[in-house]
């Protein structure tokens, strides 16, 4: 993460108000290394959800049959060096960045433990795939904050650069703002992302429509 994202969310979020938002299949424990307190939050996909004071404002419940599979998915991930298991509260993604000549084998035997468990979806990603409760996603998380202040009235502006993110980026826009990819839109490149973003602060003009 460059070093100055976290000053800039910061500096963005006071310039709407505090209207700003991070909505991540990230657990929220990874959010919260990575950026600290004091934004809204929505951590795995949707799956909790806190306010910028700090406040859970909702939150699923955890998944005993989701945990039986963790025992199995780390056996499978130990036999296969440079794959990587990310265990969250709501999911497990299962990486193989670092093992692509195993993203086969990955895949089948994941599924093949996976699919069968009632309650679970199977979302495919940037070399992942992730297993995670059925439930909330990107764009029922961007709903549910845009129906509460200091989010409710404004347009929403959403950017966001995976598989998952694809429905909150349509959710944007049906809701009269703006969904971006930062693939379609930036180029493929976070640092024009990050210029446009700058950009925003330094622009003229109240900004607290959007």
């Amino acid at each position: 993460m460059p070093p100055h994202l976290h000053g800039l969310l910061h500096r963005l979020a006071h310039r709407v108000q505090g209207a700003l938002a991070l909505i991540s299949g990230r657990s929220l424990t990874d959010i919260d290394r990575l950026f600290g307190p004091g934004l809204a939050v929505a951590a795995e996909h949707g799956a909790m959800l806190r306010d910028a004071a700090g406040h859970i404002i909702e939150s699923m419940m955890e998944s005993t049959a989701l945990a039986a599979l963790i025992g199995p998915l780390r056996e499978l991930v130990a036999a296969h060096p440079g794959a990587l298991l990310e265990e969250k509260r709501y999911g497990v993604v299962l990486h193989w960045r670092g093992a692509q000549q195993a993203a086969a084998n990955l895949v089948e035997r994941a599924t093949a433990l996976a699919a069968p468990v009632p309650g679970l979806l199977l979302q495919p990603a940037h070399a992942a795939l992730e297993i995670r409760l059925r439930g909330p996603g990107k764009a029922a998380a961007l709903d549910r904050f845009m129906r509460i202040p200091p989010f409710a009235g404004r347009r929403p502006l959403f950017i966001g650069d995976d598989l998952t993110d694809e429905p909150a980026i349509a959710r944007a826009a049906a809701l009269g703002g703006h969904g971006l990819h930062v693939g379609r839109d930036f180029a493929g490149r976070p640092t024009a992302v990050l210029a446009w973003l700058e950009a925003a602060l330094t622009a003229e003009g109240d900004a607290g429509d959007a």
